[in-house]
């Protein structure tokens, strides 16, 4: 067997796969860390020397760098233990893009330096946070793969402080999913209800005056450009709703970028949305935060 998978397999074994995480000595694993190793050599070089001298000082010394070296064994394993982490519920992102992964964490105590790392490929670079007594809001930066609902794969929580001389490390893979929509790219898509009729309060450009239609509507400033007798041309809409649905000309997946992108802009300027599903049904237009969600949740779960 490779030993790459033998060692993904080992990974497996060791991780957890919970909703909650309670960090103890049943699912932290520590051993010396590369400077720590260094460091048990030179003492057992240091005290070969002062037997072989005769010598008590390099014994003494050896002896004193032994004791730092058990004594990290316990301040690191501390470090990660008794530490709570709790995933929660996600937000839809969209595919191609750095996203977060929501993360709630409690601890009693000061933790520095603890290094956070996705094992999926082409996973983000690591993080490194310090954690405040309390309850914190974790983001944690997470690649989104393509469409569809994903779950964000093993993390590795690993630190080396406050020596450096061991490294305590546990795996975890959270079970709470994630919903990926389909990446952003501008295009045409399908526009269900979207009229004007004139009459409004929406102003809509400029048109030949009448003499008919009174003084209120003349544009005085264009008649002192010197641009003729023109009149304020206004409309209103007949319904601030819009329905939106992916062009059925274009492949699925290029029309629901397109799709996606017009529902994010047209949200986003606070326009109320409304989304005609696949199967028929529809979500009701609406430009608030929640809906945005569920739209692009929609879209995740497109059927292919």
């Amino acid at each position: 067997m490779p030993f790459a998978e033998w060692w993904q397999g080992l990974q497996r074994k060791l991780s957890r796969r919970s909703a909650e995480l309670q960090l103890n000595h049943r699912n932290l694993y520590i051993l010396p860390s590369r400077f720590g190793g260094l460091w048990l050599l030179t003492a057992g070089v240091l005290y070969l020397l002062g037997i072989n001298s005769r010598s008590n000082g390099p014994v003494l010394l050896a002896f004193v760098m032994g004791a730092v070296l058990l004594l990290s064994l316990f301040l690191t394993h501390l470090n990660l233990q008794g530490l709570s982490l709790q995933a929660l519920p996600q937000r839809p992102c969209l595919a191609g893009e750095p996203t977060t992964y929501r993360l709630e964490s409690h601890s009693r105590c000061h933790r520095p330096s603890l290094k956070w790392r996705w094992l999926q490929a082409g996973a983000p670079p690591q993080q490194c946070l310090h954690l405040a007594p309390g309850h914190h809001r974790l983001n944690l930066i997470w690649q989104a793969p393509g469409r569809g609902q994903h779950l964000p794969g093993r993390l590795l929580l690993h630190t080396t402080a406050p020596l450096g001389l061991f490294r305590c490390w546990c795996y975890w893979e959270p079970p709470t999913t994630i919903w990926v929509a389909p990446a952003r790219r501008p295009g045409p898509v399908v526009e269900l209800s979207h009229n004007r009729t004139s009459g409004g309060d929406l102003l809509d450009g400029l048109r030949p005056w009448r003499q008919e239609e009174g003084w209120l509507r003349l544009d005085w400033k264009a008649q002192a450009r010197g641009r003729g007798w023109l009149a304020k041309n206004f409309v209103s809409e007949t319904s601030s709703e819009l329905w939106l649905a992916p062009a059925p000309q274009l492949p699925l997946e290029t029309a629901l970028e397109h799709l996606c992108d017009r529902l994010l802009r047209e949200i986003t300027a606070g326009r109320a949305v409304g989304l005609v599903l696949a199967d028929g049904s529809s979500l009701s237009p609406s430009s608030d935060r929640d809906h945005l969600e569920r739209c692009l949740k929609a879209l995740a779960e497109w059927p292919a």
